[in-house]
């Protein structure tokens, strides 16, 4: 084929406005098209690499796969086989509980997956983990807040606050910030609100302060320097004092993720009702002030999923989310979820949901807003809420009643996803080119995290992966939303 032709045949498909294209290394490709907001980027998973997982030969103890293209990996089986939340990594281990329902919460080696230590707890339904100065946090869903030392495992302090903790906790600066519903232990206040955000001392578990918010926190309080911000199930978004609890601002902006912090701007996906459809998209706010600063939503695509009985898209059926709860002892949502408010906001009419819950979360990376919205990949300006670039992602059934994907993790060049079809994904921050494409055949709620090469990620059905990409790009983000402030910026 002549040069002149093979350059006419290399416009024809330019023009046509579709460019799928997978590059399993994560290196940039020398020469590739820069593309537009109005291209019609397409991420088709029915050409994800197949991977067939081992049966490892016991409970706890790992078992080595490769894939066809060359990397390596391992898989841990945690008894039980429930939903597994991120883990978290320091020093050289994951943090990770058992499972929604169990009673278990494990330290693994993170580069062979071999168990370090387990550890026994009350509650059932350990969520994910923060780690910081040698303590490892993490809640029970049924109804403690609990920690550990990092090394041993030993509990340092724990605390029965309420029934049911569908969030994780948060830590900066030596405290830590859970939510946990009102009750006969929260103290008397003149500010209505089912629920109370605390604030403990992380080393003794000494309250400091505690403050009312109108509902349970999704996924996890957000800190960024003197503030704490969360958005509840309810769609009502605040931001306290880390110093004393005051509340800052308060605003009813009908919000279905918790918000990103990055330069003194507040990100939050939004619902949106317009006649007998839900639609979504992103928000950027003044965060010091609360200020919004779009009249409309950016990335607005219709949003089936956030409707009442579709448990806000997380990839639970109606028969797994109500057989996990009643695993635990739920018949039905204690009256204390106030989950009447999550199934008009995002969805969510059972424990589980809640617990799994993360919506169509932003992360910021060199100006840009991420997320993976619906069946759609979004990349946002996030000075001027211009789209960057838009990614369908089509193939292996993904529609409009499911996220397909949890919220990304961060690398430094590419983004990182599991999804509820069983795909793990890396996808270039900067024109949406997939890196690599994996199908592991098991449906992954919660995103992955990132360490030194290794993409660690938990699946519905209780089994955590390691995949080594052998890319320094996949590291820095350790915990769910990157840190343990769930609020990792690039």
């Amino acid at each position: 084929m002549t040069g002149r032709v093979v350059c006419a045949f290399l416009l024809v498909i330019m023009a046509a406005g579709v460019l799928i294209i997978s590059n399993p290394t994560n290196q940039v490709v020398a020469g590739e098209p820069e593309k537009s907001a109005a291209q019609n980027l397409k991420i088709d998973l029915s050409k994800a690499v197949e991977v067939t997982l081992p049966q490892p030969k016991a409970d706890l103890q790992p078992a080595a796969f490769k894939t066809s293209d060359g990397k390596a990996g391992w898989v841990v089986r945690i008894p039980g086989g429930r939903p597994i939340a991120t883990p978290a990594y320091a020093d050289g281990m994951l943090f990770v509980g058992g499972g929604y329902g169990s009673h278990t919460f494990y330290a693994f080696d993170a580069e062979t997956g071999a168990l370090r230590w387990k550890v026994n707890t009350s509650d059932d339904g350990p969520t994910a983990a923060v780690v910081e100065g040698g303590y490892v946090a993490f809640n029970t869903e049924s109804c403690t807040i609990i920690v550990v030392d990092e090394k041993t495992g030993k509990t340092i302090w724990q605390e029965w606050l309420g029934d049911p903790l569908m969030s994780q906790p948060a830590i900066y600066k030596g405290r830590l910030f859970i939510a946990y519903p009102a009750g006969p232990r929260s103290p008397k206040s003149s500010v209505p609100g089912s629920h109370r955000l605390l604030s403990v001392d992380l080393a003794t578990g000494t309250h400091i302060w505690e403050a009312a918010m109108s509902g349970d926190v999704i996924s996890a309080p957000v800190i960024d320097g003197d503030r704490v911000y969360v958005t509840c199930f309810d769609g009502t978004s605040y931001a306290f004092a880390f110093s004393n609890g005051n509340v800052i601002w308060k605003k009813e902006n009908a919000g279905t993720s918790a918000p990103v912090v990055a330069n003194d701007q507040l990100v939050v996906s939004q619902k949106r009702k317009v006649g007998n459809k839900s639609y979504e998209g992103l928000v950027r706010s003044d965060a010091r002030q609360g200020t919004q600063k779009d009249g409309e939503l950016l990335t607005k695509k219709e949003a089936a999923y956030l409707e009442n009985g579709k448990n806000g898209g997380v990839g639970l059926g109606a028969s797994q989310a109500a057989a996990l709860d009643s695993s635990v002892g739920f018949g039905s949502a204690p009256q204390s979820a106030q989950l009447g408010k999550a199934s008009q906001n995002v969805g969510v009419s059972n424990v589980v949901g809640g617990w799994a819950y993360q919506g169509s979360r932003a992360a910021v990376s060199k100006g840009q807003m991420l997320n993976a919205q619906g069946k759609y990949l979004n990349s946002v300006a996030a000075a001027d809420g211009k789209m960057a670039w838009q990614a369908e992602v089509v193939g292996a059934g993904p529609n409009n009643d499911q996220q397909v994907f949890s919220p990304p993790a961060l690398g430094r060049e590419y983004m990182y996803l599991s999804g509820t079809h069983g795909h793990l994904v890396s996808v270039r921050q900067r024109d949406g080119v997939p890196g690599f494409m994996y199908s592991l055949k098991q449906p992954m709620i919660f995103q992955p995290a990132l360490v030194n090469g290794n993409v660690y990620v938990g699946t519905a059905q209780g089994t955590l992966i390691c995949l080594k990409t052998a890319s320094k790009d996949a590291d820095g983000w350790y915990e769910w939303g990157g840190n343990a402030q769930h609020n990792k910026t690039f």
